[in-house]
């Protein structure tokens, strides 16, 4: 993954996630591990959902909604994202022929 694009992931079906108040508390019933996200990022969560995990429409979304600058934003939107693949609440789509909840 490391120097690798990524355009598309994939959000487990076990993957449980609710907002509350302003954060999102993701899930992982595979592990009982949960997560917090503060309220940025519970909006990049919820609308990469929405988008059914295409990164790169993220990133442009993210462009059109938020002042910054924008190689920064994608930048950090990619961080965002290895750190979720990196805790199991986001897979690859080469991953999921290999990945079955337990």
């Amino acid at each position: 993954m490391e120097g690798a694009e990524l355009k598309r992931v994939e959000i487990p079906d076990w993957i449980c996630y609710e907002r509350f108040e302003n954060e999102m508390i993701l899930l992982d019933p595979t592990t009982w591990n949960y997560y917090r996200l503060d309220s940025y990022g519970g909006v990049l969560w919820e609308k990469l959902s929405s988008l059914k995990g295409d990164v790169e429409a993220l990133k442009r979304w993210v462009g059109e909604h938020f002042d910054g600058d924008p190689r920064q934003m994608q930048s950090d939107i990619d961080r965002f994202v290895k750190q979720l693949i990196e805790s199991g609440l986001l897979l690859l789509p080469s991953d999921l022929d290999r990945v079955q909840c337990k």
